[in-house]
């Protein structure tokens, strides 16, 4: 028998959309303070969606401030 999780709606902290310019500001504060960190953890650090990170990562990236391995 397969499991299947529902989806009941976000964590109250997570319903509001970032700012994605202050997210990113924090995003490299974290990496620029702690070197390397798997996503996971960076996404720990910072109340926002996994899509946000994921923009934000891309930014940092295109900008040449952050490298992923």
């Amino acid at each position: 028998m397969v499991e299947e999780w529902v989806v009941v709606g976000p964590h109250e902290y997570l319903a509001e959309k970032a700012d994605l310019e202050e997210l990113e500001r924090k995003v490299y504060e974290v990496l620029k303070n702690r070197k390397c960190m798997p996503l996971s953890a960076i996404w720990r650090s910072v109340p926002c969606h996994l899509w946000e990170l994921d923009a934000v990562l891309k930014r940092l990236k295109d900008k040449g401030l952050v490298t992923e391995e």
